[in-house]
Protein backbone atom coordinates (compact mmCIF):
# COMPACT_ATOMS: atom_id res chain seq x y z
CA UNK A 1 0.00 0.00 0.00
CA UNK A 2 0.71 3.43 -0.75
CA UNK A 3 1.74 5.80 2.46
CA UNK A 4 0.98 9.33 2.41
CA UNK A 5 4.37 10.60 2.28
CA UNK A 6 4.74 8.44 -1.30
CA UNK A 7 1.31 9.72 -2.44
CA UNK A 8 2.51 13.31 -1.47
CA UNK A 9 6.08 12.87 -3.15
CA UNK A 10 4.17 10.82 -6.36
CA UNK A 11 1.72 14.48 -6.51
CA UNK A 12 4.96 16.81 -6.60
CA UNK A 13 7.12 14.82 -9.00
CA UNK A 14 3.36 15.03 -11.02
CA UNK A 15 2.98 18.42 -10.52
CA UNK A 16 6.63 19.31 -10.99
CA UNK A 17 6.23 17.45 -14.61
CA UNK A 18 2.99 19.62 -14.88
CA UNK A 19 4.84 22.84 -14.21
CA UNK A 20 7.88 22.10 -16.62
CA UNK A 21 5.47 20.62 -19.58
CA UNK A 22 3.95 24.28 -19.09
CA UNK A 23 7.22 25.90 -19.26
CA UNK A 24 8.60 24.05 -22.39
CA UNK A 25 5.55 24.74 -24.21
CA UNK A 26 5.27 28.52 -23.30
CA UNK A 27 8.81 27.96 -24.50
CA UNK A 28 8.00 26.78 -27.76
CA UNK A 29 5.43 29.06 -28.44
CA UNK A 30 7.05 32.46 -27.43
CA UNK A 31 5.36 33.50 -24.71
CA UNK A 32 8.80 33.46 -22.94
CA UNK A 33 9.98 36.69 -24.67
CA UNK A 34 12.02 37.17 -27.63
CA UNK A 35 11.78 39.14 -31.22
CA UNK A 36 9.47 37.52 -33.37
CA UNK A 37 11.30 37.62 -37.10
CA UNK A 38 7.98 37.29 -38.57
CA UNK A 39 7.09 40.79 -37.97
CA UNK A 40 10.19 42.44 -38.91
CA UNK A 41 8.66 43.94 -42.34
CA UNK A 42 6.83 46.49 -40.44
CA UNK A 43 9.74 47.83 -38.60
CA UNK A 44 11.67 47.74 -41.75
CA UNK A 45 9.41 50.22 -43.08
CA UNK A 46 8.96 52.37 -40.63
CA UNK A 47 12.72 52.74 -39.52
CA UNK A 48 13.32 53.57 -43.53
CA UNK A 49 15.72 50.46 -44.24
CA UNK A 50 15.24 50.05 -47.39
CA UNK A 51 15.79 52.29 -50.08
CA UNK A 52 15.16 53.25 -54.00
CA UNK A 53 12.69 50.82 -55.81
CA UNK A 54 12.98 48.53 -52.93
CA UNK A 55 11.02 51.29 -50.33
CA UNK A 56 8.21 50.56 -52.56
CA UNK A 57 8.10 46.60 -52.26
CA UNK A 58 8.61 47.65 -48.48
CA UNK A 59 5.10 49.78 -49.15
CA UNK A 60 3.68 46.71 -50.41
CA UNK A 61 3.94 43.85 -48.62
CA UNK A 62 2.38 45.92 -45.49
CA UNK A 63 -1.07 45.90 -47.14
CA UNK A 64 -4.21 44.10 -46.26
CA UNK A 65 -4.45 40.13 -48.32
CA UNK A 66 -7.26 37.67 -47.74
CA UNK A 67 -6.22 35.83 -44.76
CA UNK A 68 -2.79 37.51 -44.77
CA UNK A 69 -2.08 35.15 -47.85
CA UNK A 70 -0.18 37.98 -49.43
CA UNK A 71 -0.03 36.52 -53.22
CA UNK A 72 2.28 38.61 -54.46
CA UNK A 73 6.12 38.77 -55.79
CA UNK A 74 8.23 41.49 -56.93
CA UNK A 75 10.74 42.15 -59.36
CA UNK A 76 12.62 45.35 -58.85
CA UNK A 77 14.58 47.27 -61.96
CA UNK A 78 16.25 51.13 -62.60
CA UNK A 79 12.90 51.73 -63.72
CA UNK A 80 10.77 50.84 -61.41
CA UNK A 81 8.59 47.60 -60.12
CA UNK A 82 6.50 44.95 -60.88
CA UNK A 83 4.30 43.02 -59.61
CA UNK A 84 2.99 39.59 -60.15
CA UNK A 85 0.05 37.48 -58.71
CA UNK A 86 0.98 33.99 -57.11
CA UNK A 87 -2.13 31.40 -57.68
CA UNK A 88 -0.77 29.19 -55.31
CA UNK A 89 -1.23 31.75 -52.47
CA UNK A 90 -4.94 30.83 -52.41
CA UNK A 91 -8.04 30.53 -50.25
CA UNK A 92 -9.67 27.91 -52.59
CA UNK A 93 -13.27 27.71 -52.00
CA UNK A 94 -13.34 30.67 -50.03
CA UNK A 95 -12.13 32.37 -52.86
CA UNK A 96 -12.59 30.56 -56.09
CA UNK A 97 -12.54 32.97 -58.84
CA UNK A 98 -9.33 34.81 -57.02
CA UNK A 99 -11.31 38.12 -56.50
CA UNK A 100 -9.81 38.64 -52.45
CA UNK A 101 -6.71 37.28 -54.19
CA UNK A 102 -6.41 40.66 -56.50
CA UNK A 103 -8.14 42.80 -54.14
CA UNK A 104 -5.06 42.13 -51.98
CA UNK A 105 -2.77 43.10 -54.73
CA UNK A 106 -4.30 45.97 -55.02
CA UNK A 107 -3.84 46.93 -51.88
CA UNK A 108 -0.16 46.88 -52.59
CA UNK A 109 -0.14 48.37 -55.92
CA UNK A 110 -2.47 51.47 -53.67
CA UNK A 111 0.78 50.97 -50.83
CA UNK A 112 3.19 51.41 -53.48
CA UNK A 113 1.94 54.62 -55.05
CA UNK A 114 1.93 56.14 -52.06
CA UNK A 115 5.28 54.73 -51.28
CA UNK A 116 6.88 56.13 -54.21
CA UNK A 117 5.91 60.11 -53.06
CA UNK A 118 8.51 59.04 -50.10
CA UNK A 119 11.41 58.55 -53.07
CA UNK A 120 11.02 62.57 -54.81
CA UNK A 121 10.18 60.47 -57.87
CA UNK A 122 7.23 60.65 -59.96
CA UNK A 123 5.29 57.33 -60.43
CA UNK A 124 3.15 55.90 -62.77
CA UNK A 125 1.12 52.71 -62.63
CA UNK A 126 -0.31 50.40 -65.47
CA UNK A 127 -2.47 47.26 -64.69
CA UNK A 128 -2.28 44.18 -66.39
CA UNK A 129 0.64 46.04 -68.73
CA UNK A 130 1.33 42.56 -70.43
CA UNK A 131 -1.50 40.88 -72.05
CA UNK A 132 0.69 37.64 -72.84
CA UNK A 133 1.24 37.35 -68.83
CA UNK A 134 -1.86 37.92 -66.52
CA UNK A 135 -0.54 37.15 -63.96
CA UNK A 136 1.84 40.24 -64.29
CA UNK A 137 -1.19 42.37 -62.59
CA UNK A 138 1.06 46.12 -62.18
CA UNK A 139 4.05 48.11 -63.24
CA UNK A 140 4.94 51.12 -61.21
CA UNK A 141 7.44 53.25 -63.35
CA UNK A 142 9.62 55.77 -61.19
CA UNK A 143 10.46 59.07 -63.04
CA UNK A 144 14.04 60.32 -62.20
CA UNK A 145 15.08 61.64 -58.91
CA UNK A 146 13.41 64.60 -57.68
CA UNK A 147 10.56 64.80 -60.33
CA UNK A 148 7.94 63.66 -57.71
CA UNK A 149 5.28 65.56 -55.27
CA UNK A 150 6.37 66.04 -51.61
CA UNK A 151 5.64 62.98 -49.53
CA UNK A 152 2.10 61.86 -49.24
CA UNK A 153 0.35 61.97 -45.69
CA UNK A 154 -0.39 58.59 -45.50
CA UNK A 155 3.11 57.52 -45.74
CA UNK A 156 3.40 57.29 -42.15
CA UNK A 157 0.14 55.55 -41.54
CA UNK A 158 1.63 52.17 -43.96
CA UNK A 159 3.41 50.69 -41.05
CA UNK A 160 0.25 51.32 -38.74
CA UNK A 161 -2.07 50.10 -40.77
CA UNK A 162 -3.69 46.59 -38.49
CA UNK A 163 -7.10 44.43 -38.97
CA UNK A 164 -8.85 44.74 -35.80
CA UNK A 165 -10.83 41.80 -35.32
CA UNK A 166 -11.69 42.40 -31.65
CA UNK A 167 -14.80 44.32 -29.51
CA UNK A 168 -15.49 48.12 -30.62
CA UNK A 169 -17.41 50.84 -28.52
CA UNK A 170 -20.14 50.78 -30.95
CA UNK A 171 -22.06 54.05 -31.40
CA UNK A 172 -22.34 56.35 -34.67
CA UNK A 173 -19.34 58.47 -35.57
CA UNK A 174 -18.40 62.18 -35.76
CA UNK A 175 -19.42 63.36 -39.53
CA UNK A 176 -15.20 65.03 -39.52
CA UNK A 177 -14.22 61.57 -39.44
CA UNK A 178 -16.71 59.65 -41.67
CA UNK A 179 -15.94 62.44 -44.31
CA UNK A 180 -12.13 61.98 -43.70
CA UNK A 181 -12.76 57.97 -44.55
CA UNK A 182 -14.00 58.93 -48.14
CA UNK A 183 -11.07 61.82 -48.98
CA UNK A 184 -9.64 60.06 -51.87
CA UNK A 185 -9.77 60.28 -55.61
CA UNK A 186 -12.19 58.45 -57.49
CA UNK A 187 -11.09 54.41 -58.86
CA UNK A 188 -13.28 54.21 -62.35
CA UNK A 189 -16.24 51.48 -62.03
CA UNK A 190 -15.91 51.81 -57.90
CA UNK A 191 -18.16 53.13 -55.80
CA UNK A 192 -18.03 52.92 -52.20
CA UNK A 193 -21.43 52.94 -50.17
CA UNK A 194 -21.05 53.38 -45.97
CA UNK A 195 -24.26 53.28 -43.54
CA UNK A 196 -24.57 53.35 -39.73
CA UNK A 197 -24.29 50.11 -38.26
CA UNK A 198 -27.73 51.23 -36.25
CA UNK A 199 -29.85 52.10 -39.13
CA UNK A 200 -32.09 50.12 -41.31
CA UNK A 201 -29.69 49.39 -43.47
CA UNK A 202 -27.08 49.00 -40.86
CA UNK A 203 -29.08 46.08 -39.46
CA UNK A 204 -30.02 44.33 -42.55
CA UNK A 205 -25.86 44.25 -43.40
CA UNK A 206 -25.65 42.42 -40.30
CA UNK A 207 -28.14 40.08 -40.18
CA UNK A 208 -27.16 38.48 -43.47
CA UNK A 209 -23.62 39.11 -42.57
CA UNK A 210 -24.51 36.54 -39.66
CA UNK A 211 -26.38 34.18 -42.07
CA UNK A 212 -23.42 34.20 -44.34
CA UNK A 213 -21.26 33.32 -41.59
CA UNK A 214 -23.34 30.33 -40.57
CA UNK A 215 -23.07 29.16 -43.91
CA UNK A 216 -19.74 28.98 -44.44
CA UNK A 217 -18.65 27.62 -41.18
CA UNK A 218 -20.85 24.71 -42.03
CA UNK A 219 -19.43 24.22 -45.58
CA UNK A 220 -16.56 21.61 -44.68
CA UNK A 221 -14.86 22.67 -47.62
CA UNK A 222 -14.63 26.45 -47.12
CA UNK A 223 -13.87 25.71 -43.80
CA UNK A 224 -11.20 23.68 -44.47
CA UNK A 225 -9.36 26.03 -47.07
CA UNK A 226 -9.81 28.92 -44.42
CA UNK A 227 -7.96 26.97 -41.62
CA UNK A 228 -5.05 26.06 -43.71
CA UNK A 229 -3.91 29.97 -43.09
CA UNK A 230 -4.41 29.64 -39.55
CA UNK A 231 -0.96 29.40 -37.69
CA UNK A 232 -1.40 28.21 -34.25
CA UNK A 233 2.14 27.05 -33.66
CA UNK A 234 4.68 29.68 -33.47
CA UNK A 235 7.45 27.28 -35.82
CA UNK A 236 5.12 27.85 -38.59
CA UNK A 237 4.33 31.95 -38.07
CA UNK A 238 8.34 31.99 -38.04
CA UNK A 239 8.79 30.16 -40.81
CA UNK A 240 5.90 30.64 -43.21
CA UNK A 241 5.19 34.39 -42.06
CA UNK A 242 1.86 34.65 -43.28
CA UNK A 243 -1.79 33.80 -42.30
CA UNK A 244 -3.26 34.18 -39.29
CA UNK A 245 -2.76 33.65 -35.43
CA UNK A 246 -4.40 33.77 -32.03
CA UNK A 247 -2.33 37.33 -31.95
CA UNK A 248 -4.50 38.50 -34.40
CA UNK A 249 -7.58 37.39 -34.08
CA UNK A 250 -9.31 40.11 -31.73
CA UNK A 251 -8.91 37.88 -28.14
CA UNK A 252 -7.63 39.27 -24.95
CA UNK A 253 -3.88 39.24 -25.30
CA UNK A 254 -4.39 36.67 -21.68
CA UNK A 255 -6.78 34.46 -23.56
CA UNK A 256 -4.53 34.53 -26.54
CA UNK A 257 -1.57 33.26 -24.33
CA UNK A 258 -3.71 30.47 -22.68
CA UNK A 259 -5.15 29.28 -25.44
CA UNK A 260 -1.14 29.09 -27.52
CA UNK A 261 -0.56 26.18 -24.99
CA UNK A 262 -3.69 24.22 -25.88
CA UNK A 263 -3.27 22.07 -28.96
CA UNK A 264 -4.45 23.95 -32.54
CA UNK A 265 -8.35 23.47 -32.75
CA UNK A 266 -9.54 22.22 -35.77
CA UNK A 267 -11.61 23.27 -38.60
CA UNK A 268 -14.86 23.18 -37.06
CA UNK A 269 -14.28 24.57 -34.15
CA UNK A 270 -12.60 27.59 -35.70
CA UNK A 271 -15.75 28.18 -37.60
CA UNK A 272 -18.04 27.64 -34.28
CA UNK A 273 -15.52 30.38 -33.06
CA UNK A 274 -15.47 32.66 -36.05
CA UNK A 275 -19.55 32.88 -36.02
CA UNK A 276 -19.98 33.64 -32.42
CA UNK A 277 -16.71 36.50 -33.08
CA UNK A 278 -18.85 37.57 -35.80
CA UNK A 279 -22.73 37.84 -34.17
CA UNK A 280 -21.34 38.79 -30.84
CA UNK A 281 -18.49 41.27 -31.18
CA UNK A 282 -17.80 41.86 -34.92
CA UNK A 283 -21.15 42.97 -35.64
CA UNK A 284 -22.96 44.43 -32.35
CA UNK A 285 -19.87 46.93 -31.53
CA UNK A 286 -19.48 48.41 -35.32
CA UNK A 287 -20.20 52.34 -35.71
CA UNK A 288 -20.32 51.81 -39.64
CA UNK A 289 -20.36 49.02 -41.79
CA UNK A 290 -20.19 49.20 -45.70
CA UNK A 291 -19.35 48.16 -49.12
CA UNK A 292 -17.47 48.55 -52.36
CA UNK A 293 -19.35 48.20 -55.07
CA UNK A 294 -18.50 47.15 -58.67
CA UNK A 295 -20.22 46.39 -61.94
CA UNK A 296 -18.43 43.22 -62.87
CA UNK A 297 -16.89 42.10 -59.21
CA UNK A 298 -14.84 39.19 -61.35
CA UNK A 299 -13.44 41.32 -63.78
CA UNK A 300 -9.41 41.28 -62.99
CA UNK A 301 -9.18 45.46 -63.51
CA UNK A 302 -12.14 46.23 -61.29
CA UNK A 303 -11.07 43.70 -58.62
CA UNK A 304 -7.95 45.19 -58.42
CA UNK A 305 -9.38 48.40 -58.17
CA UNK A 306 -11.65 47.18 -55.56
CA UNK A 307 -8.42 46.60 -53.65
CA UNK A 308 -6.87 49.92 -53.70
CA UNK A 309 -9.73 51.69 -52.75
CA UNK A 310 -9.93 49.34 -49.34
CA UNK A 311 -6.17 50.10 -49.00
CA UNK A 312 -7.32 53.73 -48.94
CA UNK A 313 -10.27 53.70 -47.00
CA UNK A 314 -8.41 51.26 -44.19
CA UNK A 315 -5.20 53.72 -44.43
CA UNK A 316 -7.69 56.72 -44.11
CA UNK A 317 -9.13 55.10 -41.05
CA UNK A 318 -6.22 54.42 -39.01
CA UNK A 319 -5.19 58.22 -40.12
CA UNK A 320 -8.35 59.57 -38.70
CA UNK A 321 -7.99 57.30 -34.99
CA UNK A 322 -10.51 54.75 -36.10
CA UNK A 323 -10.38 50.82 -36.46
CA UNK A 324 -10.84 48.60 -39.69
CA UNK A 325 -12.21 45.21 -40.43
CA UNK A 326 -13.22 43.16 -43.97
CA UNK A 327 -16.16 41.73 -43.27
CA UNK A 328 -16.37 39.33 -46.43
CA UNK A 329 -18.61 36.77 -45.95
CA UNK A 330 -21.30 38.17 -47.99
CA UNK A 331 -19.67 38.07 -51.35
CA UNK A 332 -17.86 34.95 -50.47
CA UNK A 333 -21.26 33.20 -50.35
CA UNK A 334 -22.40 34.76 -53.50
CA UNK A 335 -19.29 33.85 -54.87
CA UNK A 336 -19.47 29.99 -53.44
CA UNK A 337 -23.31 29.48 -55.11
CA UNK A 338 -22.19 30.67 -58.19
CA UNK A 339 -19.54 28.36 -58.15
CA UNK A 340 -22.01 25.05 -57.04
CA UNK A 341 -24.78 26.80 -59.19
CA UNK A 342 -26.48 26.68 -56.92
CA UNK A 343 -29.78 29.46 -56.60
CA UNK A 344 -28.25 32.58 -56.05
CA UNK A 345 -29.74 33.36 -52.44
CA UNK A 346 -27.43 35.98 -51.40
CA UNK A 347 -26.98 37.71 -54.65
CA UNK A 348 -30.88 38.09 -54.02
CA UNK A 349 -30.64 39.06 -50.92
CA UNK A 350 -27.90 41.73 -51.14
CA UNK A 351 -29.70 43.86 -53.39
CA UNK A 352 -31.99 45.33 -50.39
CA UNK A 353 -29.05 46.47 -49.48
CA UNK A 354 -28.09 48.56 -52.86
CA UNK A 355 -28.98 52.11 -54.29
CA UNK A 356 -28.93 50.39 -58.05
CA UNK A 357 -28.79 46.42 -58.70
CA UNK A 358 -26.57 46.75 -61.36
CA UNK A 359 -23.72 47.68 -58.74
CA UNK A 360 -22.02 44.46 -57.15
CA UNK A 361 -20.58 44.18 -53.71
CA UNK A 362 -16.95 42.93 -54.56
CA UNK A 363 -15.81 43.83 -50.58
CA UNK A 364 -17.66 44.28 -47.28
CA UNK A 365 -16.44 45.70 -43.87
CA UNK A 366 -17.11 47.52 -40.94
CA UNK A 367 -15.27 50.63 -39.23
CA UNK A 368 -15.17 52.05 -35.61
CA UNK A 369 -13.45 52.96 -32.43
CA UNK A 370 -11.39 50.49 -30.18
CA UNK A 371 -10.03 51.52 -26.91
CA UNK A 372 -7.00 49.20 -27.76
CA UNK A 373 -5.04 48.58 -30.82
CA UNK A 374 -4.89 45.82 -33.21
CA UNK A 375 -1.61 43.79 -33.58
CA UNK A 376 0.57 43.89 -36.30
CA UNK A 377 0.06 40.68 -38.81
CA UNK A 378 2.70 38.46 -40.00
CA UNK A 379 4.42 39.62 -43.18
CA UNK A 380 7.50 38.16 -45.07
CA UNK A 381 9.88 40.23 -45.76
CA UNK A 382 11.29 41.98 -48.99
CA UNK A 383 14.06 39.68 -49.72
CA UNK A 384 11.83 36.24 -49.55
CA UNK A 385 9.25 38.17 -52.30
CA UNK A 386 11.62 39.05 -54.82
CA UNK A 387 10.89 37.16 -58.02
CA UNK A 388 13.38 36.95 -61.07
CA UNK A 389 14.07 40.06 -62.90
CA UNK A 390 11.08 39.73 -65.39
CA UNK A 391 11.19 42.95 -66.52
CA UNK A 392 15.10 43.48 -67.54
CA UNK A 393 14.27 43.09 -71.57
CA UNK A 394 11.82 45.56 -70.94
CA UNK A 395 14.42 47.90 -69.37
CA UNK A 396 17.06 47.05 -71.77
CA UNK A 397 14.19 48.15 -74.37
CA UNK A 398 13.57 51.38 -72.38
CA UNK A 399 17.08 52.32 -72.11
CA UNK A 400 17.90 51.63 -76.22
CA UNK A 401 14.53 53.85 -76.49
CA UNK A 402 16.02 56.48 -74.55
CA UNK A 403 19.44 56.64 -77.01
CA UNK A 404 21.42 54.51 -74.34
CA UNK A 405 20.79 56.83 -71.32
CA UNK A 406 18.03 56.83 -68.28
Amino acid sequence: MINRRQLFAGAGALGAAGVLGIGARAWQQGLLGGDNPALAAWGDWTSQRQVGALRLIGAGVLAASPHNTQPWAFAVGRLGVDLFEVPGRSLGTMDPFGRERLAGLGGAIHNMALGSTALGRAARVRLLPDPQNPLHVARVLLGPDNSGPAPHRLVPIIGRRHTHRGAWRGGALPTAKVEALMDFPAFPDVRVLLFEAASPRGERFAKLTSDATAAIAGDTAMMADSHRWFRHERSDAVTRMDGLTLATSGISPWLATGAALLPAQSAQSEGRFWLAATRDTHLPTASIFGMILTPNPHDRRAALLVGSAWQRLHLNAVAAGLVAQPLNQLPEMIDRQTQLRQPPAFARAVDALLDDPAWRPSFAFRIGVADEPAAPALRRPVSDVLGPPARLAWEIDQWRNAGGAF
